[in-house]
C-alpha cells in the first residue's frame, strides 16, 4: 500500500510535470481539473496484476514516464523524442483508467497458523477483505478498448502527434483482450515512441510494481 503522503508526493509531481506541457491547444488545466474531479490519484492500475492498491494508478503512471525516459536516453533518441512527448504518452498512457474500478468487500480464507478453522489448506479464519473490481460497462466511460479510450481522452484536452497517438493506442502491443490487433513491427519501425512506451509499461508493471502492496 501505499501511504498518504506518499500519494500526496507523487501527485505534486505528476502535475509540476504535465504543467510543463507548453503545447500550443493544450488545455492543462482542464485536463488537470477532470483529473481532479474523478479518482485517478487513488486509483489502482489494475484489479489484480500490478499495483492494485489505492494511489496505484498514479504510481504506474509516473514510473512509466520514468522508465519512458530512460530508455529513450540510454538508446540515443533523445534528438528525436522531445521531453513533452515523454511526459505525455507516460503520465496520460492509462488516462482512461480514472474512474473504472472501484471497492468491493469479500471474505476470503485467510491462513495462518492461529487460524480457527482448518482445511486441506491448513488453518484459516474467514476474513473479510477488501479488493477491486472493474464497474460495469455501463458505469464507465466508452469508446473502444482501454487503449483507444486514453488516447480519445488525452486527445480531447492535448493535440497528439501521430506517433504520440501510435503510442498511447498500442501501449498493449495486442496483450489485453480487447487490444487492436495490428503489424506491431511496422509500428514500431515507423514509431519507436510506440516501441518505447510498450517496453516501458511492461518494466514498470512487472518488474518495479507489485501485487497488493
Amino acid at each position: 500500500m501505499y501511504t498518504k503522503e506518499t500519494i500526496a508526493a507523487e501527485k505534486e509531481e505528476f502535475i509540476n510535470l504535465l504543467r510543463s506541457v507548453k503545447r500550443e491547444g493544450a488545455q492543462i488545466d482542464l485536463l488537470l481539473q477532470r483529473l481532479e474531479e474523478s479518482d485517478f490519484y487513488t486509483a489502482p492500475a489494475s484489479t489484480k496484476f500490478h499495483n492494485n492498491c489505492e494511489g496505484g494508478l498514479l504510481d504506474h503512471s509516473l514510473n512509466v514516464y520514468k522508465n519512458l525516459k530512460s530508455l529513450i536516453k540510454n538508446k540515443g533518441y533523445e534528438d528525436m523524442i522531445s521531453e513533452e512527448s515523454i511526459i505525455i504518452c507516460g503520465l496520460l498512457h492509462d488516462l482512461s483508467k480514472a474512474n473504472y474500478y472501484e471497492k468491493v468487500f469479500k471474505n476470503k480464507k485467510v491462513y495462518s497458523p492461529d487460524g480457527l478453522k482448518k482445511d486441506e489448506g491448513g488453518y484459516f479464519d474467514w476474513c473479510t477483505v477488501q479488493e477491486y473490481v472493474t464497474k460495469p460497462e455501463n458505469q464507465r466511460f466508452q469508446f473502444g478498448s482501454h487503449e483507444q479510450n486514453s488516447e480519445y481522452l488525452v486527445r480531447a484536452y492535448i493535440p497528439l502527434y501521430q506517433e504520440e497517438s501510435m503510442a498511447i493506442l498500442h501501449h498493449h502491443a495486442g496483450m489485453s483482450f480487447d487490444s487492436v490487433q495490428a503489424q506491431f513491427g511496422i509500428i514500431w519501425e515507423r514509431a519507436p515512441l510506440a516501441l518505447f512506451l510498450h517496453l516501458a509499461d511492461m518494466l514498470s508493471s512487472f518488474i518495479d510494481e507489485g501485487i497488493d502492496r
